[in-house]
C-alpha cells in the first residue's frame, strides 16, 4: 500500500486527510535526512504553492516534458520522468488516469531527487538574476540576512540549509535557491507555511509524548516501579 496520495490532476487542501497525510510522510522523509523542523516546514510551504501536494501534478493539468512536475515541479519535466534509475521513481504520465507503473510513491523517488540534488537545481547564492531588487527590496536584503547568518556570507550550501530553524528564513532559501519561480510569490508561501507549522508542530508533540510513555514504561518495568 502506498504511503502517499496521487491523483492524475488537481491539488489538495493542507487540511484535507490527503494532504495532511502527505505533509506528515514528507516530514518523516526529510527529518529521517537531517533536515530541521523549521527548514522542512519552509520546504513544505514551497511545495503547496508548487504543487498543491500532489506528486503526480503535471504544470498547468498539462502533460508537457518540457514544463514542470511532480511536488517541486521539476522543470523540464523529462529530466524526472526520464530518470528511471531513481529509487521507488515510478510518475503518472497523463492528466485524466492512472497509467502503467504509475504510484503515489513517487513522491519518494521526487524527495530522494531533492536531498541529492540530482539535477543540480540549487543555487547557492539564494537570489536571481531575473528578480529586480528595486521591484523586491524586502527579499533582497532578506537574502542578504540568509546568507550571512546561515550561510558563508555569499553562498548557502545544502548543508547549511538543512540546519536553518527558523520556517520564514527556510522558506525564502528554498524559494530562491532551489524553486527560483519567474515572480517570487514569498508572501503566498509563508502563508502555506503558517498553515503547515501547526500540523507539524502537533505531529511532533505527540511523537515527543509517545517516546516519554515508552520510556517511562522501559524504566518501570526495569526498576520494578509500580
Amino acid at each position: 500500500m502506498s504511503s502517499f496520495y496521487a491523483k492524475p490532476s488537481g491539488t489538495y487542501t493542507i487540511d484535507s486527510t490527503e494532504g495532511a497525510n502527505n505533509i506528515l510522510r514528507i516530514y518523516d522523509y526529510l527529518h529521517n535526512e537531517g533536515y530541521a523542523d523549521g527548514c522542512i516546514i519552509g520546504i513544505l510551504g514551497n511545495i503547496y504553492a508548487e504543487s498543491g501536494l500532489n506528486p503526480w501534478l503535471w504544470e498547468n493539468n498539462v502533460v508537457s516534458y518540457s514544463n514542470g512536475y511532480g511536488l517541486f515541479q521539476f522543470t523540464p519535466a523529462s529530466e524526472y520522468i526520464n530518470a528511471d534509475w531513481i529509487p521507488d521513481w515510478s510518475p503518472n504520465e497523463s492528466t485524466s488516469e492512472q497509467t502503467a507503473g504509475a504510484d503515489p510513491d513517487d513522491a519518494l523517488g521526487q524527495l530522494y531527487a531533492l536531498v541529492n540534488d540530482t539535477f543540480g537545481k540549487w543555487l547557492p547564492y539564494c537570489w536571481r538574476t531575473y528578480w529586480n531588487p528595486e521591484e523586491f527590496p524586502d527579499l533582497y536584503d532578506l537574502h542578504y540576512y540568509v546568507l550571512n547568518n546561515y550561510g558563508n556570507g555569499s553562498t548557502l550550501t545544502r548543508g547549511q540549509f538543512k540546519e536553518i530553524n527558523d520556517y520564514e528564513a527556510a522558506c525564502f532559501a528554498f524559494l530562491a535557491c532551489y524553486e527560483g519561480p519567474a515572480y517570487p510569490n514569498y508572501g503566498t508561501r509563508i502563508y502555506y507555511c503558517e498553515q503547515i507549522k501547526p500540523i507539524i508542530d502537533h505531529y511532533t508533540k505527540d511523537n515527543i509524548l509517545l517516546f516519554k510513555r515508552i520510556q517511562d514504561i522501559q524504566f518501570n518495568r526495569k526498576f520494578n516501579v509500580v
